[in-house]
């Protein structure tokens, strides 16, 4: 039997069945009851579905913030190089279909869908605007524990000290890495000064609109008029 209860020792709803059901994704029992029009216990298990996977993600965003802090407490200036390492390859894979802003911020949205982040989107004349208020991964980590931050001012920090160095991926991925590939970022991103404050995204509809300020801040020159 499959059951929904909640845990006397962790005070949370966790799933108590039956030891032969335990292992039955929480997403196949919404599947079967949407397919057997229970649609009160399907949006029961779909709610509980997000929160086991919003746990999950949380945990890793904190592992990963924690292995950041951990490499920087030897060389700060190390968590460059492991970072690109990682996104080097990825935004070059990203890239080499050359997709246009709208393919970029169709994924990026997803990526904020799946962080289970708050966010809305504008579209302006010259670009378009994600405000997230918080951000599903760095965002949210900021507001809930403290956090380790940049000490001192790098391109790959934009140009800022003080930032946590969970977020600097976002500067290599979006920015850097793809300026040195394309000749610029797939967008920019504007960090709140506050964990309370939101982080902002803008894609602009033409690499030549990006403001010169942009690639300077990273350390680059626009090449694009």
């Amino acid at each position: 039997m499959i059951r929904l209860e909640k845990s006397e020792t962790s005070q949370k709803i966790i799933r108590q069945d039956d030891i032969a059901e335990l292992a039955t994704s929480t997403w196949d029992l919404a599947r079967e009851a949407i397919q057997a029009g229970s649609i009160g216990k399907a949006l029961e298990f779909i709610e509980y579905g997000c929160a086991e996977t919003r746990t999950m993600h949380d945990t890793m965003i904190s592992v990963i913030d924690y292995a950041l802090t951990r490499l920087a407490s030897f060389n700060e200036e190390e968590i460059e190089g492991f970072l690109r390492q990682r996104y080097s390859p990825m935004m070059g894979d990203w890239l080499s279909n050359a997709p246009g802003v709208e393919e970029n911020l169709y994924r990026c949205a997803e990526y904020q869908r799946s962080h289970f982040g708050d966010f809305t989107i504008q579209d302006e004349p010259d670009r378009y605007v994600i405000r997230c208020d918080p951000c599903g991964s760095g965002g949210r980590l900021r507001r809930t524990r403290s956090v380790q931050t940049t000490k001192k001012a790098y391109a790959w920090s934009w140009g800022k000290e003080d930032i946590p160095y969970y977020c600097i991926h976002c500067c290599l991925m979006h920015e850097i890495i793809p300026i040195e590939i394309q000749g610029y970022p797939v967008r920019v991103t504007l960090i709140g000064d506050k964990p309370t404050d939101p982080c902002t995204q803008l894609y602009y509809k033409k690499p030549e609109l990006i403001p010169e300020k942009y690639f300077t801040r990273v350390g680059k020159i626009k090449t694009i008029k």
